[in-house]
């Protein structure tokens, strides 16, 4: 007889486990949970090396490699290996052995799958939670940057609780990272993807007591390089965004200096510096154009559509930057330079994110 999440799979990264896991892997199999893949992730520990040789008495398929890799490449080794060996599923569970999710949360993000949602995030109550103020502050901070930078609230960026559904796997596969940066790009993804997230409350971290010293400490999260890690995640395309638009203004910028000094000198001032900014302009948009659809948000809309759209935001943006220096400075005065160096920064902004949410949005 069919066990009730026999089409939804566990998986477990895990370096050096302790004896934690067979506690968990246990409440999952009460809860209905027969198929589950535990993914060595190059763990070198005696003990974990015979926690491994155990698990297959649990009836649970283990998988792995020699050296360690770091989380996300676990991860991705878990996916690949559901997707080619288990094709009937509807989709994944990820889950931590440690106690920061229980079956009870595995068993609300699997019944989101079978509902027939596409990606599912368990998020934990951080604030009631047995975890450091500093860490605290960390998935505030980070929540925050997300909510700006991508316009969607999510209340647990690093939760490792997650519902992927079948069909997502050969995507997420090919989202870059090896280590903790992998999970929050994943929810990146999933939003420039516009892949409805639905969020599911995982509640408290209750750490997993064994009542015995073999607690391990994990070895695989570095406090300073994974969180430089996760920040430059999240920032990579806001990053890359800037970049293409300094890089397109020093472009024009040179194209204005030879032309007006060299191609249209004889003419009259009004026509050279008209003529000088229109072509320095159209290359430099153009440049900006091309870079943003292939490099910054990957897209493969409509080639002429997305022309068009951009090409209006471009004069959209140039005139709100005329229109608002000129208000600005009617109404309160100061210096136009530094009124116009505040404005276009906002301008900035806007444009990244209606290029991102409308006009390269990933279909």
């Amino acid at each position: 007889m069919d066990t009730i999440y026999d089409k939804v799979p566990v998986i477990i990264p895990a370096l050096n486990p302790d004896n934690r896991i067979f506690i968990f892997i246990k409440s999952l199999q009460e809860k209905g949970f027969d198929r589950i893949v535990v993914v060595d992730d190059g763990s070198e520990r005696e003990s974990a090396k015979e926690i491994f040789d155990k698990l297959p008495e649990y009836d649970v398929t283990v998988i792995g490699y020699d050296h360690t890799k770091g989380k996300g490449c676990a991860l991705k080794s878990g996916l690949s290996y559901v997707y080619v060996n288990m094709p009937s599923c509807v989709g994944v569970v990820t889950a931590d052995y440690d106690g920061r999710q229980n079956a009870d949360a595995v068993a609300l993000v699997a019944d989101k799958l079978l509902e027939g949602k596409q990606f599912v995030l368990g998020k934990r109550d951080l604030a009631n939670s047995n975890i450091s103020k500093g860490m605290r502050r960390g998935y505030k901070l980070t929540q925050y940057v997300f909510r700006i930078l991508y316009t969607k609230e999510i209340k647990d960026i690093q939760t490792g609780l997650r519902g992927i559904a079948l069909s997502l796997i050969p995507e997420f596969l090919e989202i870059r990272g090896k280590r903790y940066e992998y999970e929050p790009k994943m929810i990146v993804e999933a939003v420039r993807h516009d892949i409805p997230i639905e969020q599911v409350d995982a509640g408290v971290i209750h750490p997993i007591d064994t009542g015995d010293s073999t607690i391990q400490i994990s070895e695989n999260y570095r406090t300073f390089a994974d969180s430089f890690r996760i920040s430059v995640a999240l920032f990579m395309n806001f990053l890359e965004y800037a970049l293409v638009s300094i890089t397109a203004t020093i472009v024009d910028f040179i194209l204005f200096y030879l032309l007006s000094e060299f191609v249209f000198a004889d003419m009259d001032l009004s026509i050279c510096v008209f003529l000088s900014t229109v072509c320095a302009r159209a290359v430099s948009a153009t440049l900006t154009f091309s870079v943003n659809r292939r490099v910054v948000f990957k897209s493969d809309n409509n080639l002429a559509r997305t022309i068009v759209l951009y090409y209006i935001l471009a004069a959209f943006i140039m005139l709100c930057s005329a229109e608002l220096v000129t208000l600005f400075v009617y109404l309160f005065g100061g210096n136009k330079t530094f009124t116009k160096l505040f404005v276009d920064l906002c301008l900035f902004f806007l444009s990244y994110q209606i290029q991102q949410r409308v006009i390269f949005k990933k279909k």
